[in-house]
């Protein structure tokens, strides 16, 4: 896994928006997903702010700023670290910014197929809305033609797997 995670990083090396971030969330890897840790250590090694996902009370997901080197603790479906700060407003954070989306598929189109809990579904609309690009994160051997495709979807605006970089086909 560790040379998978840098692939990963050596190819969101040539994502613009990844380098001109003032924000990037991510996610603590699990489950055989693609570590990005190297990405937010390079990202916060230049200055910008570091934010995970975590699980709300009422479902979905909310961002936590994260320190460098800030315990992260198992959320309530105990397969997941999370942060344990405050939740910060996407809309509040530096822009621009950029989301790390974990997928277990993406199409060229740029659709992603996610767990089955729908918490990035709840969340991609209100970070498109505030001005964040979507990167989704996913095995290269992961992409694939076209997955089907649900009204509340939101396409990612660039794919980055362990063989590089995608732009969506639209």
């Amino acid at each position: 896994m560790a040379r998978a995670a840098s692939a990963l990083a050596s190819a969101a090396r040539a994502l613009p928006a990844l380098r001109e971030a003032r924000t990037v969330a991510g996610y603590a890897a699990g489950d055989g997903e693609l570590d990005v840790a190297p990405i937010l250590d390079a990202a916060r090694a230049r200055g910008a702010a570091i934010a995970l996902p975590r699980c709300r009370a009422g479902g979905g997901l909310e961002l936590a700023l994260v320190a460098a080197g800030e315990a992260l603790a198992p959320g309530p479906r105990g397969r997941v670290l999370e942060p344990t700060g405050p939740a910060s407003e996407p809309a509040a954070l530096p822009v621009p910014a950029v989301v790390l989306v974990p997928a277990v598929g993406l199409d060229h189109r740029g659709f992603r197929l996610g767990r089955g809990g729908g918490d990035y579904d709840r969340l991609l609309p209100q970070l498109r809305a505030a001005g964040w690009t979507i990167v989704g994160i996913c095995h290269a051997a992961a992409l694939c033609e076209a997955l089907p495709v649900e009204s509340h979807d939101v396409p990612v605006d660039a794919i980055l797997t362990d063989s590089g970089l995608y732009l969506p086909a639209r």
